[in-house]
């Protein structure tokens, strides 16, 4: 018989689609029934999570990167909380989250530990780093912003204090601090300008943040306290009087200067151009919408929002992501002078200004018609050149 080709008995060709078509079919419903299973199970989740908070993330979001901040709920750092809240951020590629502590050394040992990836914290990464900590500024945050306060009955016992001189007042008294806030360090050399020996002729007791420095002053325990923005206004709701604020003896003096790793920026430099980038086009949105700012900031700073919008307009502090590397030369001079530090460590060894002239640059290129971009040109020349 001639070979041919022939199919094994019961199961022609027909009978054999059949059962092809059938296979797929138990296949189709299988896959249905899965999908089915998978949207009921996240549905019925979604409804028990009233506690637990849902992130959804599109894939632009999932290629962000991550960057851990850390501030401290005042103010000074509105460039912060307006980048986050405006999607400066999240525009510039990187997905910002935001932890709060309640000062600066708090900070910092957040930075050292590696617990964050950057912040702004005072002065007190000068400290850091003249001990030896490999850290580096890249930028600003805000200046002045310090003031020192007495309850009200006793305000008249402090007034005209216009020049160091008029701080020999302050021989026997008692002054309640943060240790190594930007006021801190700037009252202590003004005292020593004025005179007067930092350990016989005051008592200077450090508190954890500016709200116990506040009681302490109520409750008689210090003669006066040295307090920052915007407690210094709000202490003026609640029966104090600000005396002087260092601004006036210190004229457009440092506060929170932007430092990171020294180690993470060799690694991540796109990482904190970005960053830098965002915080300057947030100063922008903050200088063209001062009243909507108060209601961002107001998100992070819980205080009356009469109060903070007083402390945004009152001109004794300012923002600016500009690095300043002169004033950053010239506080760091000051506490080496008054033994607040001692040190042989070199700080122009630990200011990177060029992260924050690259994001200032590459804006100002991207914005050839916008005249802010050239306005911070020029003081980044005068501050940094």
């Amino acid at each position: 018989m001639p070979f041919s080709h022939r199919h094994p008995p019961g199961r022609g060709p027909e009978r054999v689609t059949n059962m092809v078509k059938k296979e797929y079919t138990y296949i189709i419903a299988a896959v249905v029934i899965i999908a089915v299973a998978v949207v009921a199970f996240y549905a019925f989740s979604g409804s028990n999570t009233a506690n637990t908070p849902v992130v959804s993330s599109s894939p632009a979001q999932q290629q962000l990167q991550p960057l851990n901040v850390g501030y401290l709920p005042n103010n000074g750092h509105a460039i912060i909380f307006i980048a986050q809240e405006k999607g400066y951020f999240e525009k510039e590629g990187l997905n910002v989250n935001l932890v709060q502590f309640q000062n600066s050394a708090e900070g910092t040992n957040a930075i050292i530990s590696k617990k964050i990836d950057v912040g702004g914290f005072g002065l007190v990464p000068l400290i850091y780093i003249s001990k030896g900590y490999n850290e580096t500024i890249i930028g600003g945050l805000d200046g002045d912003a310090a003031g020192l306060v007495v309850t009200s009955d006793k305000a008249d016992q402090y007034q005209n204090l216009t020049k160091f001189s008029d701080l020999t007042v302050f021989k026997g008294k008692t002054i309640a601090t943060v240790r190594a806030s930007t006021g801190d360090i700037h009252f202590r050399d003004a005292l020593t300008k004025a005179g007067l020996n930092l350990t016989t002729d005051v008592t200077i007791v450090e508190l954890a943040n500016p709200q116990l420095v506040l009681d302490a002053v109520k409750s008689g325990k210090a003669d006066a306290g040295m307090v920052w923005t915007p407690y210094m206004e709000q202490s003026e709701t609640e029966g104090f009087t600000v005396v002087l604020y260092t601004g006036d003896f210190y004229p457009n003096h440092p506060c929170c200067r932007i430092a990171v790793l020294t180690d993470n920026l060799n690694a991540n430099r796109d990482t904190y151009v970005k960053f830098e980038r965002a915080l300057i086009e947030s100063y922008e949105w903050l200088k063209q919408n001062p009243n909507a700012s108060v209601d961002i900031v107001g998100k992070y700073v819980p205080v009356n929002r009469s109060v903070l919008q007083d402390a945004m307009t009152d001109n004794e502090t300012y923002n600016s992501p500009d690095p300043n590397l002169h004033a950053i030369d010239n506080v760091y001079a000051m506490m080496k002078n008054m033994n607040y530090i001692n040190t042989t460590v070199n700080i122009d060894d630990h200011v990177d200004t060029s992260v924050y002239k690259q994001a200032l640059d590459e804006l100002a290129k991207e914005n050839p018609s916008d005249p802010f971009y050239a306005q911070q040109e020029a003081i980044y020349q005068t501050q940094d050149g």
